[in-house]
């Protein structure tokens, strides 16, 4: 696998995973079933539909992380505070779209689980066939194609477009690093 840089704080991995992969993950999401998706607050999370008007969902999958870490660690991850990459969180969150529904412009904060805190939001696209949806990073675009990894620096604004025909599926995590002073 390779990277391909987009920015200094964005790249993509094409064919991250296959197409029967991607169909999978779409599977176990919508089993589970979506709910609407709530903003991460200071004050905890919440509905926030005039920024966020997506669905999610969350699915504790061991196999499907380790799978993903493993592919992942394959790829050259950026240093952080000098530390390397040390995994992804338990839990796998989906994202699903339906015409008319984004995220807007915004900056990931950080995850923290097992004494971890993530510093990169890691995404794969699961599927084609809709229009609109793509992720707009202000001076650029990155057009969702299935199977494919976005990787970014956790504060780097962006947005998910609205989705203008069709179902969009998105696999969303982030990549861990030990606890240091410039994660907070």
């Amino acid at each position: 696998m390779h990277r391909v840089t987009l920015s200094p704080r964005v790249f993509t991995i094409p064919q991250f995973l296959t197409p029967a992969e991607c169909g999978q993950l779409i599977q176990l999401a919508e089993d589970t079933g979506f709910t609407a998706a709530e903003v991460r607050t200071h004050g905890g999370p919440r509905p926030l539909p005039q920024v966020r008007n997506n669905q999610r969902t969350m699915v504790e999958s061991p196999d499907w992380v380790a799978l993903l870490w493993h592919r992942l660690s394959q790829v050259e991850l950026p240093k952080i505070e000098g530390a390397r990459a040390a995994g992804l969180p338990k839990d796998l969150r989906f994202y699903k779209y339906a015409p008319g529904q984004r995220f807007k412009m915004h900056k990931d904060g950080p995850w923290h689980e097992g004494g971890l805190t993530s510093a990169l939001t890691f995404l794969v696209h699961l599927n084609e066939g809709f229009e609109g949806g793509a992720t707009d990073f202000k001076t650029f675009q990155v057009q969702p194609r299935q199977g494919t990894a976005l990787v970014f620096i956790h504060d780097t604004w962006h947005e998910g477009s609205a989705l203008v025909e069709g179902t969009k599926y998105v696999l969303r995590s982030d990549v861990l690093y030990p606890k240091g002073p410039a994660i907070v």
